[in-house]
């Protein structure tokens, strides 16, 4: 074993040193260093290579801390705290569940046990102690003397390098079982048994997915959407299935939601049979009070000022914010969504993608966390359901207000392999780019029912890694693309747009930032904008050559709260005064409607 080489070698060297010479000292010395090394690199090696190590510590590791020769702040999981893991193959999938089994049964005198809490870059909020690492080796954050909880920036900047290269490290938060705070934790963190004995409600599933497809057609446009990540035959042909693949328990885990127990009268009020009509749906993680808990809440604070149509957040952290409750927001639905895995190794934001589809929304409006809404927005919905249709089961996203090409940096830019497929000149702008069917678009969708499979299509082709095939298009074939290359979520819904021909485009609804604002504050009953910003959005030859027509109705990059609510506050004050000029913008003009505005301009390509 590890422990008698080393007391071996100890004992040798004290016997030969005895009375030795310098220079045999300090070859034996010299020896009993390299023998130093080579067990903390087999320690490295048996916490990266050898599976069973990743759940129950390295040998060597515990062998070279008894020695004081590791850092004793890199704790190690004995095999008394095994995690619960789900398998996916070789590559062991790890489920972001309970790390530790329960000793005593649930309640507060119940043995603590170790949460996922947050991946890297992320902040955990945590009512007791923190660990940061992954496979075995953790640095524990103690909650200090008086402290009722706290907030751990878990990134690499903060917490060190512990696990060089390894970049599923994550934080883990210590929970007592059966106490407000554990009661409070995103239900996709715990086991089964565990959640069957909460009082939350499972809102989304594969068997409620499947329960649905008689409904009508939005629960058979579900079902086709889904149906993939519910069956294991076909969630393990689909495609050109790659080794990143996640496993089919995996994905049938990541089809879950549950309602947040304080919002089921809200819940219950505005879903019927499992569905809501209209909504605006929302996705985001973060510690409660954090700065996006807090851009969020303005967000859902401008839905209830500006629309009479629900919220449904859609929340795939740790814990929520206590001080939202369905009394103070009447129409936030708040609902509790399985997260990825670490193991995953996905972009956070396909979430946006998973609460499209499992919000359960027949006619709805992404909006990210630094969005506000503003007067006029619920206008969007009678847009969305007139435009996404059976005929044309795609969303529709706004055009980014830069035109993102092969020759540019940024969202898809240069050297980004997805350009290959769609822009086969690359920066020869003699060929350009073919198979681009739309100008970029920024990531802002809405959508209907209808278009619930195209979600659930380009979901599953990024879950299994699948690789999209050569195409001949007649006119040239396009390359062959892995769909993991395709990193973000506005990056998948640009090219899986371009992919299926989709041709729609809505005017810049999410202006680009607050400040364009003031273009609308300004104006006074004249329909001539002359103030700042009353400039279009620049166009492009492919798609928009006349520029892009604005529409007030909502703000993006709205990352500071406090900025963010003084607009919301104006905003309010003016459209109560009856004082605010039309939403709709083009060619330094206002328009009191979206009708007027294109029957003015009949040249106009984007949509209102």
């Amino acid at each position: 074993s590890h422990w008698a080489v080393v007391r071996w070698a100890m004992a040798a060297a004290k016997r030969t040193c005895w009375g030795a010479s310098l220079g045999k000292t300090l070859e034996v010395l010299f020896a009993v260093a390299a023998l130093v090394c080579c067990l903390r690199l087999l320690c490295w090696v048996e916490m990266t290579v050898m599976p069973s190590h990743r759940v129950h510590g390295s040998r060597a590791a515990r062998l070279l801390m008894r020695l004081g020769l590791w850092p004793s702040s890199l704790a190690t999981e004995t095999a008394a705290e095994a995690a619960v893991l789900v398998e996916a193959g070789d590559q062991q999938q790890q489920r972001p569940m309970l790390r530790s089994k329960p000793k005593a049964a649930i309640g507060p005198t119940a043995s603590p046990v170790w949460l996922f809490c947050a991946q890297q870059w992320s902040d955990c909020a945590c009512q007791g102690d923190v660990r940061w690492g992954n496979r075995g080796m953790w640095v524990t954050i103690r909650l200090k003397d008086g402290a009722t909880s706290q907030v751990v920036k878990c990134d690499i900047n903060t917490l060190g390098d512990h696990v060089p290269g390894d970049d599923r490290k994550h934080c883990e938060c210590e929970v007592v079982p059966g106490t407000d705070f554990f009661n409070s934790i995103n239900p996709g963190l715990l086991p089964s048994e565990i959640v069957a004995k909460m009082p939350t409600r499972l809102v989304a599933s594969c068997d409620l997915f499947k329960e649905g497809a008689k409904q009508g057609a939005w629960g058979a446009q579900q079902w086709e959407a889904t149906e993939s990540f519910c069956n294991d035959e076909l969630g393990s042909t689909a495609g050109s299935r790659g080794p990143r693949a996640m496993d089919s328990a995996v994905l049938r885990h990541l089809m879950k939601a549950w309602v947040e127990p304080r919002f089921m009268r809200n819940y219950d009020r505005m879903y019927r049979d499992g569905w809501v009509e209209r909504a605006f749906v929302n996705y985001y993680a973060g510690a409660p009070y954090g700065k996006h808990a807090n851009m969020t809440e303005e967000l859902i604070n401008s839905v209830h000022r500006f629309s009479s149509e629900p919220i449904v957040v859609m929340h795939f952290g740790f814990s929520t914010v206590e001080s939202w409750t369905a009394e103070r927001f009447p129409r936030l639905v708040l609902i509790n969504v399985a997260p990825m895995p670490s193991l995953a190794r996905r972009s956070f934001n396909f979430n946006k993608l998973r609460a499209m589809l499992l919000s359960r929304v027949r006619v709805g409006v992404e909006l990210d966390s630094d969005q506000f809404v503003a007067p006029g927005v619920d206008k969007m919905f009678e847009f969305t359901k007139r435009e996404i249709t059976n005929s044309y089961p795609l969303p529709i996203l706004p055009p980014h207000f830069l035109d993102w090409s092969p020759t540019d940096q940024g969202p898809g830019g240069e050297g980004h392999k997805l350009w290959d497929r769609y822009c086969p000149g690359g920066k020869r702008k003699s060929v350009g780019c073919k198979w681009q069917t739309l100008r970029w678009g920024h990531a802002h969708p809405t959508w209907t029912f209808w278009a619930t499979p195209f979600l659930g299509r380009w979901l599953r082709r990024n879950f299994l890694d699948e690789t999209l095939p050569e195409r001949d298009r007649g006119n040239g074939v396009m390359p062959a693309l892995r769909v993991l290359d395709v990193i973000e979520d506005e990056d998948l819904l640009n090219i899986a747009t371009w992919e299926e021909g989709g041709t729609k485009q809505w005017c810049k609804y999410d202006l680009p930032d607050p400040s364009e604002f003031q273009a609308l504050l300004s104006a006074t009953g004249a329909q001539a904008c002359y103030a700042p910003f009353c400039g279009d959005i620049p166009g492009d030859p492919r798609s928009h050559p006349h520029d892009i027509a604005k529409l007030f109705l909502t703000a993006h990059h709205a990352v500071t709260p406090v900025v963010s609510r003084r607009y919301i506050e104006e905003l309010d004050r003016r459209h109560r005064a009856k004082t605010l000029a039309p939403p709709y913008l083009y060619h330094q003009h206002f328009y009191k409607s979206a009708a007027e505005l294109k029957d003015a301009n009949p040249s106009l390509t984007c949509l209102a």
